[in-house]
């Protein structure tokens, strides 16, 4: 059982310790008492409440509940429910409400209250988790034209059950916090105060990328930005959090935003060409979009609104919003010391939703073990941002500095997303994942030392050649088979020498040669490391026979690394067979090296897949 005791006895000493009267002081007082890690003791299967606004089919009580409900996959195969609801509150009933007839099918109630649907008759937390989702249904708008759904309410009344029943639970916010930052800083505030283990935000993160793209914790960036469609404040959040995911990963992590501006129309093409963001970034995000959007966008994008996004380490950051022109959640960035830019879309599983899996499985996680598996901070920021993002329109564009947005945090690396999930990745041509599409550097980054080598595709053939280098793949694998097909050469007339990194460690420091993993030789003519060897590793196998192979011939390599051990075939003939008895290497990148200046390495294919 997973929740965060204290009990009503710690609490209530807690609460008279820090001011004597804080349990009738209100809010501001009651949150002085922090909430422990708790061991609750209530028995049976875990349960959560749901606190919806309008529950119809398509609503966001519908894609992330109904998941709760009834079940749902992976990719793969079917996930049910660990996390029955044990109570609904449902604040709106529309003509199509789905709702009660669910309620009657699955046997829970449709309670009246927040406090009814989680706590118990004689006042105690009877769940293991809240869901709020405050999306849908009719609610008044600001004169910012947003939406003013009950976010703040349904957070406020939760917290008030916990307060009341001297206990904690994790909690689920869908989507941004609220309309106003002002709201959503109180929230934040009070789930610290509270101890309150909580999750929000956006599908958009979990959500399938393609081509993949995951940026590497603590990988230096220069520049990014994200361009989404929709209303502005409903889907521009979205737009935010496919930003601000990727862009939280940069060296150092999260350092906050200290400025906010919204352009509108010509302003913001005028602000691109004053370099304010990069057109060629905004060209290579567009090139993702399904199907593609080539040639010239400003033309055909009349009417563009650009969120500007100045974070406190000085890093730039740009979301636009590009009706009618895009359809598509798109991302682009340069990090440094890489060729070009690296570009993506974050692909929608519609119209099944499939990515609301994702972030359902996300919340059960954080259920079971009672910790968020990534940092809200990440939707707090967002929030803010979009907040300001909304005031400088209504101000016309004004630059609006934000203070309160300077929150610092530090990205988690986890396994939930559809992008990185072991079934979603496998589901990939049986399995198979084919890191090389015969017409681009899609997924892999390019480094090249002293501007050298040159990597491109000819005539459907990935050619490195001109220099010492190396292609590192996005992707990070840990018990893998890799097949690829591959010609080494050299155009001085010595001996080809390249090789292929395994588990390659991360490759931040655009500086260094090469970074560590396991390499597999790719040298016809070397006698203590032929072609196939685990090179210079010293283990007993590691060694493999001088191949039949010859310079300038096409052979097949194929590696095999499950734990500590490491296997390789040439042409289908067994090469190394080794164990690491250090296990230095995890999980890493694929990489593809060439060594000698006067080099030439060619591949024709290279493909990977996870094992079990």
């Amino acid at each position: 059982m997973h929740g965060f005791p204290f009990t009503r006895r710690s609490f209530l000493a807690s609460a008279l310790a820090a001011g004597g009267s804080a349990i009738l002081a209100g809010p501001a007082a009651r949150a002085a008492a922090p909430a422990r890690a708790p061991e609750r003791k209530r028995s049976g299967a875990l349960r959560v409440a749901a606190i919806v606004t309008e529950y119809r089919p398509w609503s966001h009580a519908d894609v992330i509940v109904g998941r709760f409900i009834q079940g749902f996959s992976l990719d793969v195969s079917p996930h049910w429910s660990p996390v029955p609801i044990r109570a609904m509150y449902v604040d709106q009933f529309p003509e199509t409400d789905m709702s009660r007839g669910l309620a009657r099918q699955y046997g829970f109630p449709i309670v009246k209250t927040i406090r009814e649907a989680i706590l118990d008759g004689s006042g105690k937390v009877d769940v293991d988790g809240v869901l709020l989702i405050g999306e849908h249904g009719k609610y008044p708008e600001n004169d910012r034209g947003q939406t003013l759904y009950p976010r703040r309410r349904f957070f406020e009344e939760t917290a008030a059950a916990f307060e009341a029943a001297g206990e904690v639970v994790p909690v689920f916010n869908d989507k941004h916090l609220a309309a106003r930052w002002e709201d959503a800083k109180w929230m934040y505030e009070k789930a610290k105060a509270m101890g309150i283990p909580f999750l929000a935000g956006s599908s958009l993160p979990l959500a399938w990328r393609r081509p993949w793209l995951e940026v590497p914790v603590g990988t230096p960036f220069d520049e990014a930005l994200s361009i989404g469609y929709g209303g502005l404040d409903a889907y521009g959040f979205h737009a935010l959090e496919t930003l601000q995911c990727m862009v939280e990963r940069r060296r150092g992590g999260e350092a906050g935003v200290k400025a906010v501006q919204c352009l509108e129309g010509k302003a913001v093409w005028e602000a691109m060409r004053a370099g304010r963001f990069s057109r060629e970034l905004v060209a290579a995000a567009l090139r993702r979009h399904d199907p593609p959007i080539e040639g010239d966008f400003e033309a055909r994008c009349p009417e563009p609104v650009a969120y500007l996004i100045e974070h406190a380490d000085g890093f730039r950051s740009t979301c636009l919003m590009m009706n009618p022109l895009a359809g598509r959640f798109l991302f682009a960035a340069k990090l440094t010391g890489d060729a070009g830019p690296a570009a993506c879309q974050f692909w929608l599983q519609e119209p099944t939703f499939g990515h609301f899996s994702y972030l359902s499985n996300a919340i059960m996680e954080m259920v079971r073990t009672g910790k968020p598996p990534y940092p809200v901070e990440r939707t707090v920021l967002t929030t803010g941002v979009l907040s300001v993002a909304m005031d400088s329109r209504f101000e016309k564009g004004k630059r609006i500095e934000t203070p309160d947005l300077v929150i610092p945090y530090a990205p988690a690396d986890h396994d939930l997303g559809a992008y990185r999930h072991p079934e979603a990745a496998n589901d990939r041509s049986g399995g198979w994942i084919q890191l090389f599409d015969g017409r681009g550097l899609d997924g892999w980054r390019e480094n090249r030392f002293a501007g050298e080598p040159r990597w491109g595709v000819v005539d459907g053939v990935l050619t490195g050649h001109g220099g010492q280098g190396y292609l590192a793949t996005f992707e990070e694998l840990q018990d893998l088979e890799l097949f690829a097909e591959i010609r080494i050469s050299d155009t001085a007339g010595g001996r080809g020498n390249g090789g292929i990194y395994v588990r390659c460690q991360p490759h931040l420091d655009r500086k260094v040669e090469y970074p560590p993993g396991y390499e597999v030789q790719c040298d016809h003519g070397d006698p203590n490391n032929p072609t196939g060897s685990i090179y210079n590793l010293g283990a007993p196998g590691a060694r493999a026979p001088m191949p039949r192979v010859k310079d300038g011939e096409w052979f097949t390599l194929r590696v095999r690394a499950e734990g500590n051990r490491l296997r390789t075939w040439v042409n289908g003939e067994p090469a190394a067979d080794c164990t690491d008895p250090q296990g230095r290497y995890r999980r890493g990148y694929v990489l593809l090296q060439l060594h000698h200046r006067t080099g030439k390495v060619e591949v024709r294919e290279v493909r990977a897949r996870r094992l079990a």
